[in-house]
């Protein structure tokens, strides 16, 4: 029977969160002979690639797998979507885990929103069996992780949140007008710039809080940090690609020495709230930080 949807998977190193993610996708309420699944390995060096494999040998759906040298998840990705047989993708995370309607839930909006620049961005949050901290509910309530608290149901959403934790469209729309750009060599504004592209390509993008998956990802504050530095290098290539300057303002260095001179205080501060208490403004702050430490980076300013 011809593939309809093909979920893509791209991963790295996560071998046992990946375990819970192939389950829920074995426990899919959409008919299993209607779909595919393909499985990404960006050079992992942990056990993604045995798992993979027994994932595919038992059969319970139709999947493959793919392993290629690190070179990030735009590049991982693309590799799918090359591969993919059916007429719609949906890009999920290995550490997505998705509710057992999340594929018929996008298979049906898909069928009912027949033209090709429609694509449907489903609903992520916090898988409830992680310990979810109070630093981690404003990642995602106000913090960088994501903004779906500001989107509205069922309304049309701006492309440039092309969140590829839980999104679907068509495959010919998408092959049509430009892949993931492999120059991002992070999981950081590879998937914004491609949104990018397809707005001016004409892709209209709406929201369905009821498609929806959990984030089997717990992150602390200093993963978080990591994070922005990443975030803040790559926002060079995004500045770029979408025909701003390369570099954000330089900050003036009486600025830094305030700034380090800042985050000595704010830093043991959000750790002591981490767990407490959601600090809004300090978490903020933080973020920022590190984000413009990512940005300095990237210029050659730090190392």
């Amino acid at each position: 029977m011809t593939k309809y949807l093909t979920v893509i998977i791209p991963t790295y190193n996560r071998a046992e969160t990946m375990k819970k993610c192939l389950k829920a996708i074995e426990a899919q309420t959409y008919t299993a002979s209607r779909f595919e699944v393909i499985i990404v390995d960006d050079g992992s060096t942990d056990k993604t690639e045995e798992l993979a494999a027994d994932f595919v040998r038992q059969g319970t759906v139709d999947a493959r797998y793919y392993r290629q040298k690190n070179r990030g998840p735009a590049a991982a990705r693309n590799l799918g979507i090359k591969n993919a047989d059916g007429e719609i993708l949906l890009f999920i995370g290995d550490d997505i885990i998705a509710a057992p309607d999340l594929l018929k839930r996008h298979v049906a909006w898909h069928l009912e929103n027949i033209s090709d620049n429609a694509a449907l961005l489903g609903y992520v949050t916090w898988d409830r069996s992680l310990k979810i901290t109070p630093f981690m509910h404003w990642l995602e309530n106000g913090g960088p992780q994501f903004s779906f608290n500001e989107l509205e149901n069922g309304a049309e959403a701006d492309p440039c949140r092309f969140y590829t934790c839980n999104i679907s469209l068509k495959r010919r729309f998408l092959t049509k007008n430009g892949l993931f750009d492999e120059e991002f060599p992070y999981a950081a504004f590879e998937d914004v710039e491609l949104g990018y592209r397809l707005k001016a390509a004409g892709l209209k993008l709406f929201f369905n809080r009821k498609a929806v998956a959990w984030h089997h990802h717990y992150t602390s504050l200093e993963d978080a940090c990591k994070r922005m530095i990443k975030v803040g290098e790559s926002k060079k290539i995004l500045n770029r690609k979408i025909g701003l300057s390369a570099y954000e303002p330089k900050t003036l260095f009486i600025r830094r020495v305030m700034n380090i001179f800042k985050i000595s205080l704010y830093y043991p501060l959000a750790v002591f709230f981490e767990k407490r208490m959601i600090a809004a403004g300090i978490f903020k702050y933080v973020m920022n930080y590190y984000y413009t430490l990512g940005v300095e980076r990237s210029r050659g300013g730090c190392k």
